[in-house]
């Protein structure tokens, strides 16, 4: 089983804490930018714009560019044309988590969402909690 850890967003600078989840030391979410082609930049982009927002708690992007998940309760998706933000809300501990992904990509990752929830959840059931760990 994978060991999970969180590690603040970046563009997280309000009250609300934004996590990036970390697999094995692996932040999926600087993963998921670092490999991302150039021409998705623009794109990216909002989406850091967004997680700013949801950091200072500030109103949510239109209807059209996001919607919760049917099966992944506490689960949404933000979308551009060729990306997808995820992000999972464990209201218990406080954890809102992102993860980013290809819209070609998408009910691959929505299925990897669904399990990753229930490692989590079951690693907090073992540990007590989540290790977050600082820059």
């Amino acid at each position: 089983m994978s060991k999970f850890a969180l590690k603040l967003n970046q563009f997280a600078k309000g009250a609300v804490k934004v996590y990036n989840l970390l697999i094995d030391d692996i932040d999926q979410f600087d993963y998921f930018e670092d490999n991302l082609e150039e021409k998705y930049n623009p794109q990216f982009v909002s989406f850091a714009a967004t997680i700013s927002q949801m950091s200072e708690n500030k109103k949510p992007p239109p209807r059209g560019k996001r919607r919760k998940l049917k099966g992944i309760e506490n689960a949404a998706e933000m979308r551009s044309r060729d990306l997808r933000l995820y992000y999972l809300v464990i209201e218990e501990y406080g954890y809102t988590i992102c993860l980013g992904g290809l819209k070609k990509n998408q009910k691959k990752d929505i299925r990897r969402l669904k399990s990753l929830k229930k490692e989590l959840e079951n690693q907090i059931k073992k540990d007590g909690k989540i290790e977050i760990k600082e820059d």
